[in-house]
């Protein structure tokens, strides 16, 4: 069966509104199952009875309209979506796009910015690729909502909360080293982080630099200058990255 990957425009966060996307139709599915013996089983009689009490003690148009109330809220309920880390997860990759794209508006050719891209022969995807004056950066979204967990590091590690994060930056790592493959050069890695607190100025572990998503391009604007990276390379290892790592979605 065709899913939605096929019809979404690529894009920031594209390949994971995909699969949420996909996992909702899933979800809707069985909702729907539940919905076509529930509803005739269980909800309805629920809600005539409960309608009938309301109406013997005040009128019928109080009843009627119980009845109602009584059946939109179940099916709210039957219909009431989980929620997906892929969502949240795109939604993330969307914020941080808006956050980099000024660098490409206002830099008159400095700057290069690509989106949600594949790994050769991987099911991996790259969340953006930066290429500026200061070399390749490789910019990971992470979208960690709880305020309370700090971001923190205990004997050099990254931790989110009590949550240690040593396999994602394992990931982000080894997502950076494929970008540098196809470049050639080496590449810096960053995680953005939404939401989660960072200390400000950001972290560094096992050589990634973990920032706050709002420091983004300032961070970026602040690296030292690459030898060799003007407008020229930026050009061409744009057009490099477009081709051998293409869109995800």
């Amino acid at each position: 069966m065709p899913t939605t990957r096929s019809k979404r425009r690529p894009g920031a966060g594209a390949s994971a509104q995909a699969m949420a996307d996909t996992i909702r139709a899933a979800e809707r599915r069985k909702q729907h199952r539940t919905a076509a013996w529930a509803l005739p089983l269980l909800v309805t009689p629920a809600a005539l009875g409960i309608g009938y009490l309301v109406a013997a003690v005040t009128d019928w148009h109080a009843g009627l309209a119980v009845t109602a109330v009584t059946i939109v809220l179940a099916l709210r309920r039957l219909y009431r979506s989980k929620g997906s880390t892929w969502a949240t997860g795109a939604a993330g990759e969307r914020r941080t796009r808006w956050i980099l794209a000024p660098l490409v508006w206002c830099g008159f050719g400095r700057w290069a910015v690509l989106h949600d891209r594949q790994v050769p022969r991987s099911r991996a995807n790259l969340d953006h690729i930066v290429l500026g004056r200061c070399g390749p950066v490789y910019v990971d979204t992470k979208t960690w909502k709880s305020k309370k967990a700090k971001v923190h590091l205990r004997s050099g590690k990254l931790w989110y909360g009590n949550h240690p994060q040593k396999d994602s930056i394992d990931t982000v790592l080894w997502e950076a080293s494929r970008v540098a493959g196809v470049l050639g050069h080496p590449v810096l890695a960053v995680v953005a982080v939404h939401y989660a607190a960072v200390p400000p100025g950001g972290l560094i572990s096992q050589g990634v630099t973990i920032i706050q998503s709002s420091e983004l391009r300032r961070f970026l604007r602040a690296l030292p200058k690459a030898p060799g990276w003007d407008r020229a390379r930026i050009a061409t290892a744009r057009r490099q990255a477009d081709i051998q790592l293409p869109p995800a979605a």
